[in-house]
């Protein structure tokens, strides 16, 4: 039986695919830990310190970069450290 030459290429483009896959779950394990743990948009407002209506002000000037995910946003706790700092100067914290 002589196998199709367009399915043999296909196999081979298919194990190469799943070997990039491999290395990209790998590189984003590593970047989210790096990061720290995620806090949805209410855990910000806690630890910020901070109402709902500063919350949409920071966001809207660009001061909070949320992650837009379906369910929400969400922050990196390591990503909030400058505003952190700001409302223990304020004293809201």
């Amino acid at each position: 039986m002589e196998t199709n030459p367009f399915l043999i290429a296909l196999y081979r483009i298919i194990r190469i695919l799943e070997a990039i896959l491999e290395v990209l779950k790998k590189l984003l394990s590593r970047y989210d830990a790096d990061r720290g743990e995620q806090l949805t948009r209410q855990q910000v407002k806690d630890y910020l310190g901070i109402g709902e209506a500063t919350y949409k002000r920071r966001v809207k000037d660009g001061t909070l970069k949320p992650l837009k995910l379906p369910g929400g946003h969400r922050y990196y706790k390591r990503d909030l450290e400058k505003a952190r700092a700001e409302s223990v100067r304020r004293g809201r914290v």
